[in-house]
């Protein structure tokens, strides 16, 4: 489920320039992907950080989750620090807090306990067709665009070369909620007409496992123990480099929103608008904006996101019964 949170994070830890630097260029090689994130932010321009406003005490904090990645204590901090950074521009004491997944995130806004959370796009359309949550912000990634795939991975020695190669194997996913680690990868079978949209398990693959995450997945098919995983575009970066070579990727999803920052219905919309502009103003170019960015889960940066970023996935996740409603996410802004 955190392939995208862990590769970015490992991207951006401190005293690992070079570390860091073969990662990324290993990633934007891989995937020849034509956008800059230069070019993704002049798209997007990039507002000024509004003006700092006094810190009223008194009232009630601003309480946001954050989803630990790998390391809860290192997300604390890291929320601290982006707490601090906010609360001057917003004017309200901010609380931020470390969910350990997604559906703790959602239930801790719906009982008011969290007033915005970083989710993954699965996350928030469940949200906010149970509770009303708002898209605030999208994250943009080192590939320069606000959004990821899902593939189809197998050892590259093993003569799979197409997903139809695949019947009669076994194949693992992340998790059962999981939008890049289950429903994107599992909507390429069906979308070739090889398993049915209802069900997962049947004709088609001998068995199907759910490994508990991303690496866990795409280890098994390195280790034979498996013969496929349905992951993140993201996931080989999660074996050793001497190990990465030996997975290959025969089939890719239809892209996805990127992990979002959501916001509770009833959120005042100048909260709301302080928060949006105050992150949407970081820029890599500059070193403190970048230091918090790579607190953000090592991210490049923010653009606006609207409902109808979702339209695509949310008829996806419909198919698979994780909502009731795509036509919510309809082609108009959000509020």
């Amino acid at each position: 489920m955190n392939t995208i949170r862990q590769f970015h994070r490992l991207a951006g830890v401190p005293g690992s320039v070079d570390r860091r630097r073969s990662l990324i260029g290993l990633l934007l090689a891989t995937l020849s992907m034509p956008v800059t994130v230069a070019e993704a932010q002049t798209a997007h321009r990039r507002p000024d950080k509004p003006p700092q406003m006094t810190v009223d005490s008194n009232a009630r904090p601003l309480a946001i989750a954050f989803i630990s990645y790998a390391n809860p204590q290192q997300v604390a901090t890291d929320s601290a620090a982006i707490a601090e950074y906010l609360e001057p521009y917003v004017g309200l004491r901010i609380k931020a807090f470390v969910t350990s997944d997604y559906g703790s995130s959602i239930e801790a806004m719906r009982s008011e306990k969290a007033d915005a959370a970083f989710v993954d796009p699965l996350a928030f359309m469940m949200a906010h067709e149970q509770i009303g949550a708002r898209p605030l912000l999208l994250e943009i990634y080192s590939t320069g665009k606000p959004t990821y795939y899902s593939c189809i991975w197998v050892r590259r020695d093993s003569g799979i070369k197409k997903p139809q190669d695949l019947r009669g194997k076994t194949i693992a996913f992340a998790d059962q909620v999981d939008m890049s680690g289950h429903l994107l990868p599992r909507d390429i079978f069906v979308q070739q007409g090889l398993i049915p949209g209802s069900r997962l398990k049947g004709d088609f693959f001998k068995n199907v496992y759910f490994a508990g995450g991303d690496e866990q997945a795409v280890r098994a098919v390195l280790n034979e123990v498996v013969d496929a995983a349905g992951v993140s575009q993201f996931s080989y970066l999660l074996l050793r480099p001497d190990e990465r070579d030996q997975v290959t990727v025969i089939a890719r999803s239809v892209d996805s929103p990127s992990h979002l920052l959501m916001v509770r219905k009833g959120l005042p919309a100048q909260v709301s608008a302080r928060i949006k502009q105050a992150l949407q103003a970081l820029d890599p170019q500059v070193p403190a904006d970048k230091e918090l960015l790579q607190k953000l889960y090592g991210v490049q940066g923010f653009v606006e996101a609207k409902l109808s970023d979702f339209t695509g996935v949310a008829r996806i996740a419909a198919r698979y019964g994780f909502i009731k409603k795509p036509e919510l996410f309809a082609a108009q802004p959000s509020p």
